[in-house]
């Protein structure tokens, strides 16, 4: 579970600017927000972030987001640019390094990842674990001006054998991580294996406010072999006033004219894939269809005649169906989008009552019926607001008094 994420220079936020799922003294639900990580350490399980247009918030989320493609993206050379940006709003940032700092906790331990860097180089890196009451460096790497190389100092209690060490550093360019190109080589299993997994496998892209997810709740619904999913979203539509009586997928299969190979030929999809479909001279379309009960009667509709918050609302059933199946951190964009303000709260409430693992949720809403509701925790609440200069200044409820 994360615990703290802290961000320096990137975007509109100029100064350091953190978020923390770290809770307060307040008791209040305590079992229902939060989760024991280890003994005597709790974290919370969500997080929303309300701000007006431009004040930054949704920048946030795509530091997160960057920070997880650090972790994880391997550049195709030394030449690539890292896409970091810095506050572009006076003379001295521009030209300063981006700093990005996180705290989080995989199997009772506690880890700290931290990232400076400008937008040629990784200057900086380093990661500690907290196996006792002090700080254990896995690694440290520096970027060396002199030899246009970087440095790495693993620590001892990587366990790392030395062959192992030279193949990472090997593969660790000035503009990449020391895990992504860990991720890349072939070495024994380490804690490097468990921060690594961590970010690939339960921290998630950012869910923005355009995608209608369709297409994820059709890939979804097609793994779903003993019906589970359909299940639960079909329970949840109900109990949120949805006449839906049944979602099912319905395949068709179509002939590949000349103007569709066309269109397949400039698909950015791999080759090979494209000559199979091609072989086979037919495409399958799959599409979403939905049983709505009027009356005393049953009428089928396809997707197209959906609502957009229909919609969006199947694709947010299925991700709170993995929230609580599965541990992830899943942050979403301006999550009342195409949805009515009771069933936010709806989905708020289920997330909250039935997690019992560490998934987390780190939402942005403009919606601030949110504020007026007895249910939500003041230290679960952020605010977001740029100052004269442009600068997102980032503070929380609790702090309010």
């Amino acid at each position: 579970m994360i615990a703290e994420f802290a961000i320096e220079n990137f975007f509109s936020i100029k100064s350091l600017q953190k978020i923390s799922f770290e809770p307060t003294a307040d008791m209040f639900m305590s079992d229902e927000y939060s989760y024991e990580v280890k003994e005597g350490v709790r974290l919370l399980k969500i997080g929303i972030i309300y701000g007006a247009n431009a004040s930054g918030k949704t920048n946030i989320l795509n530091a997160m987001d960057f920070f997880r493609m650090l972790v994880l993206s391997m550049p195709k050379d030394r030449n690539k640019k890292t896409g970091v940006v810095p506050f572009l709003l006076d003379e001295t940032s521009r030209n300063e390094k981006t700093k990005m700092s996180m705290s989080f906790y995989i199997n009772k331990l506690k880890y700290i990842l931290n990232f400076e860097l400008d937008s040629k180089y990784i200057h900086s890196e380093t990661l500690f674990v907290y196996e006792s009451i002090r700080p254990t460096k896995l690694y440290s790497r520096t970027y060396d001006s002199n030899t246009d190389s970087s440095v790495i100092e693993f620590g001892g209690n990587l366990k790392l054998s030395k062959k192992s060490q030279d193949t990472i550093s090997g593969n660790t360019i000035n503009n990449c991580s020391v895990l992504a190109a860990f991720g890349k080589s072939n070495v024994e299993k380490t804690k490097l294996n468990d921060v690594y997994d961590y970010f690939a496998m339960q921290v998630k892209d950012v869910l923005a406010p355009g995608m209608l997810l369709s297409g994820y709740v059709k890939k979804q619904l097609d793994k779903d072999e003993n019906g589970d999913l359909k299940q639960f979203i079909l329970n949840f539509l109900k109990a949120s006033d949805f006449n839906i009586e049944d979602v099912a997928l319905r395949e068709e299969e179509e002939m590949i004219t000349p103007e569709l190979e066309q269109l397949i030929q400039q698909a950015p999809i791999d080759d090979k894939a494209k000559a199979e479909m091609l072989k086979k001279g037919k495409i399958t379309n799959t599409e979403l269809t939905f049983t709505h009960k009027a009356g005393n009667g049953l009428y089928e509709l396809s997707e197209e005649y959906e609502s957009n918050g229909t919609m969006r609302f199947l694709g947010m059933a299925v991700i709170l169906n993995f929230l609580l199946k599965k541990n992830q951190f899943v942050p979403i964009d301006e999550i009342e989008t195409s949805i009515h303000y009771e069933l936010l709260a709806y989905f708020i409430k289920v997330f909250l009552a039935n997690s019992d693992g560490t998934s987390q949720m780190l939402l942005t809403t403009h919606d601030i019926n949110l504020l007026n509701e007895e249910f939500i925790r003041r230290d679960t609440i952020w605010f977001t607001d740029k100052d004269e200069q442009g600068e997102t200044k980032v503070f929380r409820l609790s702090s309010l008094g």
